[in-house]
């Protein structure tokens, strides 16, 4: 519950601090403390992640008035947009990577049963909080089971001699997909439920 605590203060804090200083110092913080933790766990989608954080920097560098740094014509970056897109990047940085150190910490069942916790008396107000976090729950739960399913099935389908070329491909990833997304709608406990070999169905 402590490092919950702590991951929503710095949350909170990360958008009621304008200041880019802090900012700074809080991504130093969570980039240190990276340094802790498996390289494996770091790396685990690191691409989009980066593609998402150029697409902050840039989404927010232009189109700000204040003073011009530099004048591309039809496009200037200014010190209030360069300040703005900096936050911004920086914040979106600390929360995700402050939320990968997170999940290393505290295993993800117990993590969603300890939010459910801090968020309970919300259901006072009318908000279905045990609602959502069972769902949650489930939703953590069934992702590995069906993702192993789809691969298994993809592999297999892979080694018949008809899905040659990126077209066979294609049609191959479209005919098994459509049975999944069937049962996910007919019946999604399916998923839950584990076969004699050991694997969810």
């Amino acid at each position: 519950m402590t490092f919950i605590l702590a991951y929503v203060i710095l949350a909170i804090s990360l958008f009621a601090v304008k200041g880019i200083c802090y900012h700074v110092i809080a991504g130093l913080s969570v980039s240190f403390f990276l340094l802790f933790i498996p390289f494996k766990k770091t790396k685990s989608g690191i691409f989009p992640i980066t593609i998402f954080l150029v697409f902050t920097f840039a989404g927010n560098l232009f189109f700000h008035p204040g003073r011009i740094i530099y004048d591309l014509g039809f496009l200037a970056v200014t010190d209030e947009g360069l300040l703005l897109s900096g936050v911004r990047t920086l914040r979106v940085f600390t929360m995700i990577f402050g939320a990968k150190i997170l999940t290393h910490l505290i295993p993800i069942d117990e993590l969603i049963h300890a939010m459910n916790r801090l968020l309970s008396p919300l259901e006072r107000t009318g908000l279905p909080v045990n609602d959502f976090f069972h769902i949650m729950r489930l939703t953590m739960k069934a992702f590995p089971v069906l993702i192993a399913h789809l691969t298994g099935i993809y592999k297999e389908g892979m080694k018949r001699k008809d899905t040659g070329g990126f077209m066979g491909r294609i049609r191959h990833m479209a005919v098994f997909l459509m049975p999944v997304f069937v049962q996910s709608i007919t019946s999604p406990e399916s998923f839950f439920v584990e076969g004699d070999n050991g694997k969810g169905y």
